[in-house]
């Protein structure tokens, strides 16, 4: 019986700590506070919120933006039409000579078409377009009825300022008109005397064109080797302008080269008759002359034109030697002093010059002249002959300075 009182006991006091348990944990459970669940139903809403907000933003600005295309679509208003402009009056000046029928003279212009008028600055520039042209031609006979213009319509010319002419409704002017179509024949007759008759070309060439090119043609022949080619050329050239200089000393050239040297004289000579003017041909006879020891030959052919070549050097030098050739030493004293002033420092010249100061009676002069040649460059032949000069006039043949 107590054992049984005991067990009850035990039992009913798990009972009550198990009750005790229950109301201590209900006491628990009601003071903690669901904070996860209440936090995420709060962002949530505020996600909600802001996104709807950014749609409302994006509506209005899309209608802000759109709005103008709206009300147009809404409300669209009535077309006016714009007035427009009349035509702009500008007044004619008739040629001489045109009629205007007096219902179109005596037209004035109404209000109701107002003319036009240009800016300052272009009303001022082409004050000519509406200003009345005077006309220089004939007057015609039957008399011109002018329109009258008003002065609202041509403004003052500016003094200083740049015209232009009218291209349409003017009268051409005959003063030009003359001029131009004189110089249109004088064009004419220059080109048809240039080239011939109308529709023709002058292909012709002047005989020194033909010369010159019948010369390069001979030129090139004697370079190939065709020397009796070149010939045939230049005698052709001659023929067909006999007094082109340089033909004619060009085939003098190559006749002497070929050894054909009494043609080559005779067409020297030939020229030196025909043009004397032509020193060159007498400079060139006298060369080959002098080479052939012809003194006498060389004074005929350069004395007449001695005071032409009076400033070539070469030719003072010829007409010396052969003076000293044919034994007239003070004929020749002249010439070499003037061929020796031309040019200076030639040691033949000065030696030639000394021996016919010597042979003139000048044996000082010819000692100074030996002695300054004894110091230009010589060969050894030429200084042997010097030195013993030197020393036949009593002088000292010193060694020539280096």
């Amino acid at each position: 019986m107590s054992l049984i009182n005991q067990v009850l006991q035990n039992v009913e006091a798990r009972q009550g700590g198990a009750t005790l348990d229950a109301s201590a944990g209900n006491a628990w459970a009601g003071q903690v506070k669901p904070v996860l669940s209440h936090s995420g139903s709060v962002a949530t809403a505020w996600i909600g919120k802001l996104v709807w907000g950014l749609l409302l933003l994006a509506l209005v600005g899309a209608l802000l933006v759109n709005w103008p295309m709206l009300v147009a679509r809404l409300d669209p208003k009535p077309v006016v039409e714009q007035p427009v402009p009349s035509a702009v009056a500008i007044p004619v000046v008739p040629a001489a000579g045109a009629e205007i029928s007096t219902a179109e003279a005596a037209t004035p212009a109404t209000a109701d078409s107002p003319a036009w008028s240009h800016p300052q600055f272009t009303k001022a520039l082409f004050s000519a377009w509406q200003a009345p042209v005077k006309d220089i031609a004939q007057p015609s006979l039957k008399p011109a009825v002018t329109k009258p213009v008003s002065a609202k319509t041509i403004p003052p010319q500016v003094e200083g300022e740049f015209t232009i002419n009218p291209a349409e409704g003017t009268a051409a002017n005959p003063v030009v008109t003359a001029i131009e179509q004189g110089n249109a024949v004088k064009l004419a007759k220059n080109s048809e005397e240039e080239s011939g008759p109308r529709g023709v070309v002058n292909k012709q060439i002047r005989p020194e064109q033909e010369v010159n090119l019948l010369i390069q043609r001979a030129v090139d022949q004697e370079q190939k080797g065709r020397l009796n080619e070149a010939l045939i050329i230049l005698r052709q050239a001659l023929t067909t302008y006999p007094q082109s200089e340089d033909a004619r000393q060009l085939l003098a050239t190559y006749l002497f080269e070929s050894k054909q040297e009494p043609e080559a004289v005779a067409v020297l000579q030939a020229g030196i008759k025909q043009f004397p003017g032509q020193i060159g041909l007498s400079k060139s006879l006298a060369k080959w002359q002098l080479s052939h020891a012809q003194p006498e030959a060389v004074l005929q052919t350069l004395k007449p034109v001695a005071n032409l070549l009076i400033q070539d050097a070469e030719s003072q030098w010829m007409l010396a030697m052969a003076y000293q050739q044919t034994g007239q030493h003070a004929a020749a004293l002249p010439h070499f002093d003037r061929a020796n002033v031309l040019r200076p420092g030639h040691a033949q010249w000065i030696v030639a010059y000394a021996i016919s100061l010597q042979a003139a009676g000048q044996p000082a002069q010819a000692l100074q002249q030996l002695q300054q040649a004894y110091n230009l460059p010589l060969s050894d032949r030429l200084s042997e002959f010097v030195g013993q000069r030197i020393r036949q006039l009593g002088g000292v043949a010193v060694v020539r300075s280096e």
